[in-house]
Parts: structure tokens; sequence; C-alpha cells
């Protein structure tokens, strides 16, 4: 099997090539990532042709998962049967009541189990599950930043999480003190990724000028794609 990234009709088309007659096209939750099937040795004309004969139902599906991912968003109260996200992957919320007034929350297999008084607030339990989120992010981000630091070429004094509401993560010039959003922890682990790298550029380059960008297509060729995905469903509840 082989697998190829190209640009049409404004996205990214994954395209896998095995040894198979026909094709297949699939929509992915939870981002909309569109793949292709193909043989080994089907040219490109026609599979591009493929796509437009279906591209409608591709951008049908693109919009029903969105409208499902802010339905979610808006109506997300933290009791059994709610999806919550974590790492790019949607787990089903088990809620349970706990003896006293102590509360924890674990990732088992395909479920996440919340254990809370009764009488605990939406608000709570999101703060409970924020823990969660924290405590996943810390363990990622020792690991990763040495990686990121390798491949931009300079190093964070400190990386930190914070709970922000409009922005992915912030890097303080000075001080090169990295923030990261904790609500990272609900993408793919690319997105993380790809944050860390941003920051981590802005150790050259302040802006986001041309310079930066130029450097950005060095460090994660795909910035782009993760950007337009992360914003197009970011969640900062």
């Amino acid at each position: 099997m082989t697998e190829e990234i190209f640009p049409f009709a404004g996205q990214v088309i994954y395209l896998k090539r095995k040894r198979i007659k026909n094709m297949y096209l699939r929509v992915q939750k939870p981002a909309g990532r569109i793949e292709v099937t193909a043989p080994m040795r089907m040219k490109r004309e026609r599979i591009t042709e493929f796509l437009g004969k279906h591209w409608s139902w591709v951008e049908k599906k693109q919009q029903a998962i969105r409208e499902k991912a802010e339905t979610q968003k808006l109506t997300r109260q933290y009791q059994t049967g709610d999806k919550i996200p974590l790492w790019g992957v949607y787990y089903d919320l088990v809620v349970r009541d706990s003896a006293g007034r102590q509360a924890s929350v674990v990732c088992r297999d395909t479920r996440i189990v919340l254990t809370v008084p009764a009488y605990a607030t939406v608000e709570q339990r999101r703060e409970i599950v924020n823990g969660l989120y924290r405590r996943q992010l810390e363990q990622a981000i020792p690991k990763l930043l040495p990686r990121c630091e390798a491949i931009v070429g300079k190093k964070a004094a400190e990386c930190r999480i914070r709970n922000m509401k409009t922005r992915w993560g912030t890097c303080n010039i000075v001080k090169a003190r990295v923030w990261l959003n904790l609500q990272l922890a609900k993408y793919k682990p690319e997105a993380l990724k790809y944050v860390m790298l941003h920051e981590l550029t802005h150790l050259w380059v302040h802006n986001h000028g041309p310079a930066f960008k130029a450097r950005m297509d060095v460090y994660c060729p795909d910035w782009r794609r993760i950007r337009q995905e992360l914003n197009q469903f970011a969640d900062f509840a």
C-alpha cells in the first residue's frame, strides 16, 4: 500500500493505493477528512474525475459532521450518553454517583467514567473533565516538547497549560515561555504538535509574516491543513 496527499477544490485529499479493483471515497469523523482508496496503477486524472462526480456528496457529509459537532458542543450536559472528545476520538460518557463529596474521571476503553456527587452542576462536571485533559497534556508535553525543540532549533524555558477561550497557544518571547491551551487534549495529537511548533517558531520570528510561514513550512509541512481543521471544529467550552 502507498499513501499520497494532494489538493482538490481547496481541500486536502488523502489517497491510499492498494491492490484492489474499485475506488472508494470516505469522509471521516471528527474533522471531515477526505480519504480515497484507489487501485495501485489508477491515473490521478481518473481519481480527480471521480472526486468531481461525488463532490456534492462530500460537502454534504462534511456539513453534517460540522452540524453534529456544533450540536454536541451546545447540548453537552456532562451526563451519561454525552460524547466526550479526547485526542480526536469521541468517548461515551458514563456518569456515576459518588458516595461522598469526592469526584474523579478516568478513560476506560471506549468510555470516560465520571464519578461525581449527584448535586454537581454542569460547570462542576465540565471542570472535572478538564482535569482529565490537564493530566493527559501533562503526560504528553514532556515527551513531545524535546522533539519539537529539536525540529525548530529553539528551546522553551518552560511550557505551561492554561484554559484559554480564544487561542490555542501563546509565547512570551522575552521569557521563552510557552502556554498551551488545555482544550488541545480534545483533538488529534498532531494538533498539539502543530501548536507547539507554532509557538516555538515565534522564538525566531515574532509575527506571522512570510518569514514565519516559511519556517512553519519546513517545521510542519501540513500546518495549514491542521490549523484549518482545528479552527473549524474549535471547542473552547
